[in-house]
Protein backbone atom coordinates (compact mmCIF):
# COMPACT_ATOMS: atom_id res chain seq x y z
CA UNK A 1 0.00 0.00 0.00
CA UNK A 2 2.79 2.55 0.99
CA UNK A 3 4.56 1.87 -2.67
CA UNK A 4 1.69 2.88 -4.76
CA UNK A 5 0.88 6.43 -3.73
CA UNK A 6 2.95 9.08 -5.77
CA UNK A 7 3.46 12.95 -5.47
CA UNK A 8 0.46 14.71 -5.16
CA UNK A 9 -1.54 11.71 -3.67
CA UNK A 10 -3.17 11.74 -0.25
CA UNK A 11 -2.53 9.21 2.55
CA UNK A 12 -5.61 9.20 5.14
CA UNK A 13 -5.55 7.54 8.08
CA UNK A 14 -7.86 7.03 10.84
CA UNK A 15 -5.71 7.86 13.94
CA UNK A 16 -1.65 8.08 14.24
CA UNK A 17 -1.24 5.25 17.33
CA UNK A 18 -2.89 2.58 14.49
CA UNK A 19 0.32 3.58 11.70
CA UNK A 20 2.27 0.89 13.44
CA UNK A 21 4.03 -0.63 16.85
CA UNK A 22 7.72 1.14 16.49
CA UNK A 23 7.48 5.61 16.88
CA UNK A 24 11.04 4.97 15.18
CA UNK A 25 8.99 2.90 11.69
CA UNK A 26 6.08 5.05 12.24
CA UNK A 27 8.02 8.47 11.91
CA UNK A 28 10.58 6.93 8.96
CA UNK A 29 7.18 6.02 6.57
CA UNK A 30 5.86 9.15 6.91
CA UNK A 31 8.94 11.14 6.48
CA UNK A 32 9.12 8.95 3.16
CA UNK A 33 6.11 9.38 2.09
CA UNK A 34 6.06 13.25 2.46
CA UNK A 35 9.70 13.05 0.98
CA UNK A 36 7.86 11.74 -2.13
CA UNK A 37 5.65 14.59 -2.53
CA UNK A 38 2.49 12.77 -0.75
CA UNK A 39 0.69 14.40 1.79
CA UNK A 40 -0.48 12.44 4.77
CA UNK A 41 -3.61 13.66 6.36
CA UNK A 42 -4.91 11.97 10.45
CA UNK A 43 -9.15 11.76 9.81
CA UNK A 44 -9.89 11.87 13.74
CA UNK A 45 -6.96 14.22 15.01
CA UNK A 46 -6.52 18.05 14.09
CA UNK A 47 -2.99 18.49 13.32
CA UNK A 48 -1.31 19.27 9.95
CA UNK A 49 1.69 17.22 8.79
CA UNK A 50 2.58 20.04 6.37
CA UNK A 51 3.49 22.34 9.59
CA UNK A 52 6.03 21.59 11.98
CA UNK A 53 3.85 22.07 15.19
CA UNK A 54 1.95 18.92 13.28
CA UNK A 55 4.84 17.43 12.88
CA UNK A 56 6.19 17.81 16.46
CA UNK A 57 2.33 16.49 17.80
CA UNK A 58 2.17 13.42 14.85
CA UNK A 59 6.03 12.55 16.68
CA UNK A 60 4.81 12.72 20.38
CA UNK A 61 1.63 10.88 19.56
CA UNK A 62 3.92 7.78 17.75
CA UNK A 63 5.92 7.80 20.90
CA UNK A 64 3.46 7.92 23.44
CA UNK A 65 1.56 4.76 21.34
CA UNK A 66 4.90 2.56 21.51
CA UNK A 67 4.85 3.40 25.30
CA UNK A 68 1.68 2.34 26.09
CA UNK A 69 1.94 -0.68 23.95
CA UNK A 70 5.08 -1.73 25.80
CA UNK A 71 3.05 -0.86 29.42
CA UNK A 72 0.05 -3.13 28.32
CA UNK A 73 2.49 -6.09 27.03
CA UNK A 74 4.35 -5.49 30.71
CA UNK A 75 1.11 -5.86 32.86
CA UNK A 76 0.17 -8.83 30.73
CA UNK A 77 3.09 -10.35 31.47
CA UNK A 78 2.89 -9.73 35.32
CA UNK A 79 -0.84 -11.09 34.81
CA UNK A 80 0.06 -14.40 33.46
CA UNK A 81 3.13 -14.72 36.13
CA UNK A 82 1.38 -14.23 38.54
CA UNK A 83 -1.62 -16.73 37.69
CA UNK A 84 1.27 -19.14 37.41
CA UNK A 85 1.85 -18.47 41.03
CA UNK A 86 -1.54 -18.66 41.90
CA UNK A 87 -1.64 -21.95 40.59
CA UNK A 88 1.26 -23.11 41.56
CA UNK A 89 0.28 -22.23 45.03
CA UNK A 90 -3.32 -23.90 44.07
CA UNK A 91 -4.78 -20.51 44.80
CA UNK A 92 -6.92 -19.77 41.49
CA UNK A 93 -9.66 -17.10 41.49
CA UNK A 94 -13.22 -18.36 42.03
CA UNK A 95 -14.69 -19.89 38.95
CA UNK A 96 -11.04 -21.49 37.69
CA UNK A 97 -9.20 -24.47 37.94
CA UNK A 98 -6.13 -23.83 35.71
CA UNK A 99 -4.58 -21.01 33.72
CA UNK A 100 -5.00 -21.18 30.17
CA UNK A 101 -7.02 -21.46 27.55
CA UNK A 102 -10.42 -23.96 28.29
CA UNK A 103 -9.59 -27.51 27.17
CA UNK A 104 -11.61 -28.81 23.85
CA UNK A 105 -11.84 -32.21 24.67
CA UNK A 106 -12.68 -33.65 28.15
CA UNK A 107 -11.90 -37.51 29.31
CA UNK A 108 -15.00 -38.96 27.63
CA UNK A 109 -13.91 -37.36 24.14
CA UNK A 110 -10.39 -38.70 24.48
CA UNK A 111 -11.58 -41.95 25.49
CA UNK A 112 -13.82 -42.00 22.61
CA UNK A 113 -11.16 -40.78 20.15
CA UNK A 114 -8.74 -43.64 21.40
CA UNK A 115 -11.34 -46.40 21.16
CA UNK A 116 -11.87 -45.09 17.41
CA UNK A 117 -7.99 -44.84 16.65
CA UNK A 118 -7.54 -48.21 18.52
CA UNK A 119 -10.16 -49.66 15.84
CA UNK A 120 -7.88 -48.56 13.36
CA UNK A 121 -9.83 -45.45 12.05
CA UNK A 122 -7.86 -42.53 10.75
CA UNK A 123 -6.86 -39.61 13.35
CA UNK A 124 -8.11 -37.37 11.07
CA UNK A 125 -11.39 -39.39 10.58
CA UNK A 126 -11.75 -40.00 14.20
CA UNK A 127 -11.77 -36.29 14.92
CA UNK A 128 -14.30 -35.43 12.26
CA UNK A 129 -16.88 -38.25 14.11
CA UNK A 130 -16.60 -36.81 17.02
CA UNK A 131 -16.40 -33.00 15.40
CA UNK A 132 -13.28 -31.70 17.47
CA UNK A 133 -10.13 -30.21 15.21
CA UNK A 134 -7.37 -33.05 13.33
CA UNK A 135 -5.16 -30.51 15.28
CA UNK A 136 -6.84 -30.88 18.48
CA UNK A 137 -7.01 -34.50 18.28
CA UNK A 138 -3.10 -35.45 17.82
CA UNK A 139 -2.62 -32.76 20.50
CA UNK A 140 -5.14 -34.67 23.19
CA UNK A 141 -3.63 -38.05 21.99
CA UNK A 142 0.14 -37.22 22.33
CA UNK A 143 -0.37 -35.26 25.70
CA UNK A 144 -2.43 -37.82 27.20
Amino acid sequence: MLTKPVAGDTLKFWKSDRWGRSAGHVLTTVTELRERGVRVVSLTENFDLETKEGRFMFAVLAVAAEYELELRAERQAEGIAAAKRREAEGKMLPGKQRIGRPQVIGPAELAALRRLVDEGVSVTEAARTLKIGRSTAYAALSAH
